[in-house]
């Protein structure tokens, strides 16, 4: 990975020594409206009075009016004022990133409100919008995956449907790529389609103008091995043609190389032949797991049967990822315009496993490359793009290594008939998971086969000014899905009132709805435990039919600006979600009956079968946010953000999978002592009639409501103050604070301490082409975990530099 690092230095000195800055081209409104408070702070006084007159403002404070309320298009799908919006949403800009240090995109997002973020291994996060994380509770950690928010880069879906989620570090982009990132908080899907549960982020790419520099990127290295870069290079060929080709990496190491694994229970490390010593979980030198043994009836087992070197290649390693991306954009017209995009990623992470396995690590790699088209052609949009692959969810086990595809296209017209806009659109997505290419001959996948989902969407979008001033919004989409093989529909209305220019409430009641997953809807593997303890074989298998997870909310919120340096955001809502599902045990039960009986076999062959399942869980969630940027001078802008909230469940059980096999497996023993008693006694004959497998379907029949859900912090939030003493000189710190909370797992509960992290970054302007920073993330290393049974995060120190020309 040092290669990439040592090839930005050699471009940068390269760019140094031979490029000259060409002249800057004349300034143009839409060049203004991307500027940053940043880049108004470096432009000369003539070309200030030049902005300010191609806005049409008289002062300095109306330009900064006009810059502090930004313009959001996700929200409604339209460009307009974050005041105005209909939708809690949000705007941050790529300067703002920049400023205030972050490291990773996922990091960034703790500066927007209703975010919660914690870190798991150096560079890897777990991010989820407003909670409803670890739902159902008591499971594999999988569960924990953030599966409620779309993800998208230009409005193309960047979501794992093989387990469900968002895998971050397959991001193709890094900073240089961004322009903006936009988030709507609560459900949208009539507006993006389904997995918008909780909100949707979608990241837009910078577009290349003649304002653009030629070359620009930044590079930085910090403690544990931590190295990040990207660059870009831009051209505007013309008024109507321009290109764009960028690149970034990452590369950090863990705090440690050791690997946490799960307290089963009757865990014994073995230490010689015929020692063993008591294990009761925690971290291990990954040498010593071929050493872990699991007490069963009398006989020691191990818990290791795959190759440990394949688990795990680089056990100390966090994150290692590059991207290369490759932008065009071309007027036709004034009204009409195309932009092409394409890149590729690779990947590999130390982070949260996806399976069912005794450790909280596992290795994830990733291949993958895109291709992305969207066309405006006067009132029609249109876009449609690719992503394929090969992705391994969990390095050295098998049938985690599969080929991926998915194709996205959606088209949409506005039709405008005085005050009233109509906008309908047609939509579909396919796409496929195949583990075959990577089985072996007679080993069993996950899958088996190469598994697709498909699904047809139709919407329509209407949005009337009633009396010239109440704005109303509607929204609806209804989507047909092969798997289930059903009709779902999505609604979103909305209102918006202003009470004058600068206060206006707002109104929401809103429903969507998540997609079916491959793992859910075609599970079909059996896992062979044959030297492990019992049960011998446990069967997964996918429901395709089970019904989609759904939230209804309604939402009210109020935005006002006092004057044109304070925006104050204030939003209170109330969301109900059914149909959770989890892969649960159906029945389970010992199938060498007439072998024990006959005397052929001396120990009981026990056998589980899971399905993907549905639940009566119920979640009811009630919370507020507040958000307030403050720009108190031209060389000290603040912003400050809160949520806080409360789960409760309804229908809840905390007996998990495991306790459910036990009971089953304990009462089918019951049934086959009683029947070889019985055969004893000569009250059975042993017919082969009579000694069929013994099975149990038990299940909890006693649930309780009104319990709190535990994993959701029931308050998060941030506070940031950028400080410009000097033309040269920006000092950027923010504190970013969650409260406690307990992440219940199928292999117990872990309590998380809250948390106070504290960053900062100080970049000075050596030449008007380059900037040197320091950047502390975790300023007072505070080393706590943020997130169950991974590890602990302490402070990263780096330095680095910022370049354009």
């Amino acid at each position: 990975m040092k290669k990439y690092i040592y090839l930005l230095f050699i471009l940068f000195i390269s760019l140094n020594t031979y490029a000259q800055q060409p002249d800057r081209a004349p300034l143009t409104r839409e060049a203004v409206l991307e500027m940053s408070i940043d880049d108004l702070a470096d432009l000369d006084l003539e070309e200030l009075m030049a902005a300010m007159d191609l806005m049409g403002v008289s002062s300095l404070e109306e330009l900064i009016d006009l810059l502090i309320n930004r313009n959001v298009y996700s929200a409604s799908g339209r460009d307009e004022s974050t005041m105005v919006s209909p939708l809690s949403s949000s705007v941050l800009t790529r300067e703002e990133i920049r400023d205030y240090g972050a490291t990773t995109i996922e990091e960034a997002l703790r500066l927007i409100p209703g975010i919660i973020v914690r870190q798991k291994t150096n560079g890897n996060f777990d991010v989820h919008l407003r909670g409803l994380d670890n739902l159902p509770a008591h499971n594999m950690m999988l569960y924990s995956e953030n599966t409620n928010t779309l993800l998208m880069i230009d409005g193309r879906p960047m979501f794992n449907y093989a387990h469900g989620a968002i895998v971050w570090e397959t991001l193709p982009i890094g900073f240089e790529d961004i322009e903006r990132i936009e988030v709507v908080r609560g459900p949208a899907s009539a507006l993006y389609g389904s997995n918008a549960v909780n909100g949707v982020i979608n990241i837009l790419t910078s577009k290349t103008t003649s304002q653009s520099p030629l070359a620009s990127g930044s590079v930085q290295a910090g403690n544990m091995n931590t190295y990040t870069g990207d660059l870009s290079l831009r051209k505007s060929f013309n008024d109507r043609f321009s290109a764009a080709i960028t690149t970034n990496f990452q590369m950090r190491n863990r705090e440690t190389d050791k690997v946490n694994f799960f307290d089963l229970g009757e865990m014994y490390l073995q230490t010689g032949e015929n020692e063993y010593e008591p294990f009761n979980g925690g971290y291990l030198p990954i040498n010593q797991y071929q050493s872990l043994r699991q007490l069963f009836q009398g006989h020691y087992f191990t818990l290791l049967t795959d190759d440990v070197d394949k688990l795990f290649p680089d056990p100390g390693l966090g994150r290692e990822n590059i991207g290369v991306n490759a932008y065009m954009h071309y007027d036709i017209t004034q009204n009409s315009s195309v932009d092409v995009s394409g890149g590729y990623q690779n990947s590999y992470v130390n982070s949260s496993p996806v399976g069912d396995l005794p450790r909280a690590l596992a290795g994830r790699k990733s291949s993958t490359g895109y291709f992305n088209l969207n066309a405006t052609l006067g009132d029609l949009k249109v876009q449609t793009n690719y992503m394929g692959g090969v992705q391994n969810f969990s390095t050295g086990e098998t049938g985690f290594k599969i080929d991926m595809g998915q194709f996205n296209a959606n088209a949409e017209y506005d039709f405008h008939i005085n005050s009233f806009n109509i906008r309908p659109g047609v939509s579909y997505q396919t796409l496929y998971y195949d583990d075959t290419p990577y089985l072996e001959t007679g080993e069993a996948g996950y899958l088996n086969a190469k598994r697709e989902l498909n699904t047809l969407g139709l919407s329509l979008r209407m949005d009337y000014m009633l009396f010239n001033r109440i704005r109303l919004i509607s929204a609806l989409r209804t989507e047909k899905y092969n798997n289930p093989d059903k009709w779902y529909t999505s609604w979103q209305f909305a209102g918006t009132l202003p009470i004058n220019e600068n206060q206006t409430v707002r109104a929401v009641y809103s429903r969507a709805n998540r997609s079916s997953f491959i793992v859910n809807a075609h599970s079909n593997y059996t896992w062979d435990r044959t030297g492990r303890t019992p049960p011998n074989f446990v069967h997964f298998n996918g429901n395709p039919e089970a019904d989609l997870l759904t939230t209804d909310m309604i939402e009210f919120g109020y935005r006002v600006r006092p004057n044109n340096r304070i925006l104050l955001d204030l939003e209170m809502f109330a969301s109900k979600t059914k149909n959770f599902g989890a892969l649960m045990t159906d029945y389970s039960g010992i199938f060498n009956v007439m072998e024990l009986v006959t005397g052929q076999a001396q120990t009981p062959e026990t056998h589980v079968y899971i399905t993907y399942n549905n639940m009566d869980l119920e979640a009811t969630q009630i919370g507020a946010s507040f958000n307030l940027d403050y720009i108190i001078s031209e060389k000290i802008i603040t912003r400050f953000h809160g949520t806080v909230q409360q789960t409760k469940l309804d229908n809840y059980s905390s007996i998990n999978r495991n306790e459910i096999t036990g009971q089953q497996l304990n009462t089918a023993g019951e049934e086959l002592t009683n029947l070889i008693g019985g055969i004893m006694a000569g009250q059975i004959q042993p017919t082969p009639e009579n000694l069929q497998p013994v099975t149990s379907d038990w299940q909890p029949t006693n649930f309780e409501d009104g319990v709190k859900h535990k994993n959701t912090p029931s308050f998060w939030g941030m506070a940031g103050i950028i400080y410009r003493p000097t033309d040269k000189l920006t000092i950027a710190s923010d504190a970013y604070f969650y409260s406690s909370q307990t992440y219940q797992t199928i292999n117990g509960d872990v309590d998380i301490d809250s948390k106070f992290i504290l960053n900062s970054k100080v970049s000075y302007k050596a030449t008007k082409n380059l900037s040197v920073f320091v950047n502390a993330r975790n300023l007072i290393n505070n080393d706590t975990p943020e997130f169950g049974y991974m590890d602990n995060i302490g402070a990263l120190y780096l330095g680095g530099i910022q370049f354009t020309f």
